[in-house]
């Protein structure tokens, strides 16, 4: 019964891992013809679902490189979605909207800044000591 269940997981991984290539294939030829709504849509598709994978991986990577490139051809605005789509992908689920992850994300940073100022502190008020 466990073989089974192995077997039955392996082929589902498998499955999985053959639909993650080929909406990745997809997007690519999507994107040579040049039809980016429609590659967009499938990277959206590839992070949303398949987090961890290599293939989510690129698909982050080829939709920061639309975006370069809607930059490059003066279509700012093509590129400021992507780069809120992108946020709104990577925003975590505790968080309600982008605006209060990137506060946290800045409390999380001011933390760290105020840590190491700390640590600062007292390794030089024990270098004061010792001189002492």
């Amino acid at each position: 019964m466990a073989q089974q269940e192995t077997t039955k997981e392996t082929v589902l991984e498998q499955i999985e891992a053959a639909r993650r290539k080929g909406l990745l294939r997809l997007c690519h030829e999507a994107e040579q013809k040049e039809h980016y709504n429609e590659a967009i849509d499938s990277y959206r598709q590839i992070i949303d679902q398949y987090h961890g994978t290599p293939e989510e991986e690129e698909a982050r990577a080829k939709m920061l490189d639309l975006a370069y490139l809607f930059e490059s051809k003066g279509e700012a605005y093509r590129a400021k979605h992507l780069y809120w789509l992108l946020e709104q992908l990577y925003t975590p689920q505790r968080y309600k909207d982008v605006k209060e992850a990137r506060r946290a994300r800045v409390e999380e940073i001011l933390e760290k800044i105020h840590a190491e100022e700390r640590a600062e502190e007292e390794r030089r008020a024990r270098l004061e000591e010792a001189e002492a």
